[in-house]
């Protein structure tokens, strides 16, 4: 495993070599499908405090040039798909999603929020008019690649680092306070703990204080471990309502139960209708099935 020294400039220099793979990968095939020329501006682009834009592209379109922020993901999610939206809704002409695949039901989703985007396999989409660009179906070649973050993307990985990522200062918090936030064995803490510092997630500032780093790209990895390893295994079961708009009016605070998936996402950013309504709850769901109405599918 390489060894990094991490400080402020390493972090950055670290997260913007794993960006600019997918980043060069993506126009190679983007050219590569459509014969047109992509030209690559700075590779980043403050604009203020809270904003950063990853790289600057130029697209030549029959004769008219395209300069487009880039937002490079490692991966794109049902759930994550609003989020861009809202994060888009200021310039969603001069926005590209830049991410290594994007699936047939999502890329027909981003069109639908008009989230242009290219991936490393020649999918795109790209409305800039007279020009329409509409590229989906292409699938990446199957890889066998070694994990080394296993451990840390764990089931009890995966709860320890969203309590730390809800939680800036748990990071500072003792071992047994990590442990008691994330409902995980105390020994499964410090395992977790040194994966991530292996992993340049973690750093030490001094004997008592350390911090997560790079939470963009570990967000994205506890993303696609959450949804692949830990959401199948508090599946209770699936149901079928009497109509499909029917969470809009529910109340289910009363039976500590909250709102997950598409839902959520379009509370929080009142994009993506959702299709699949995800409940979570840790009480009995008698209850709340009666009071929805709801009946196994």
């Amino acid at each position: 495993m390489p060894m990094f020294i991490i400080n402020e400039q390493g972090r950055i220099l670290n997260m913007v070599t794993r960006e600019n793979d997918i980043l060069n990968q993506a126009i190679e095939a983007f050219q590569k499908e459509t014969n047109l020329h992509i030209e690559l501006g700075p590779e980043q682009l403050v604009l203020d405090n809270r904003r950063r834009i990853d790289a600057i592209l130029r697209i030549n379109l029959h004769g008219k040039t395209t300069e487009y922020w880039a937002e490079v993901k490692t991966t794109v999610t049902n759930i994550t798909v609003g989020q861009l939206a809202h994060q888009f809704e200021d310039n969603p002409e001069k926005c590209l999603l830049i991410t290594r695949y994007v699936q047939p039901q999502l890329a027909k989703a981003l069109r639908d929020l008009h989230i242009q985007f290219i991936d490393t396999v020649g999918n795109a989409y790209i409305d800039d008019p007279p020009t329409l660009i509409y590229i989906r179906g292409n699938k990446p070649q199957p890889i066998f690649v070694f994990m080394p973050e296993e451990g840390m993307l764990g089931r009890a990985g995966i709860q320890v680092i969203f309590a730390l990522l809800c939680k800036r200062e748990l990071c500072n918090a003792p071992y047994r306070d990590i442990a008691e936030q994330a409902q995980v064995a105390l020994g499964a803490v410090a395992k977790v703990m040194k994966d991530l510092a292996a992993q340049g997630f973690l750093i030490e500032l001094n004997d008592k204080q350390r911090r997560l780093v790079r939470r963009k790209e570990l967000l994205d990895k506890w993303l696609n471990a959450y949804a692949e390893k830990l959401r199948p295994k508090k599946f209770i079961d699936r149901y079928k309502a009497t109509k499909p708009d029917f969470w809009q009016q529910a109340e289910i605070d009363r039976f500590d139960a909250q709102w997950g998936g598409e839902v959520a996402a379009y509370r929080l950013t009142r994009y993506l209708k959702p299709e699949i309504v995800t409940i979570y709850t840790r009480k009995p769901i008698h209850n709340l099935i009666l009071n929805l109405k709801l009946r196994q599918d």
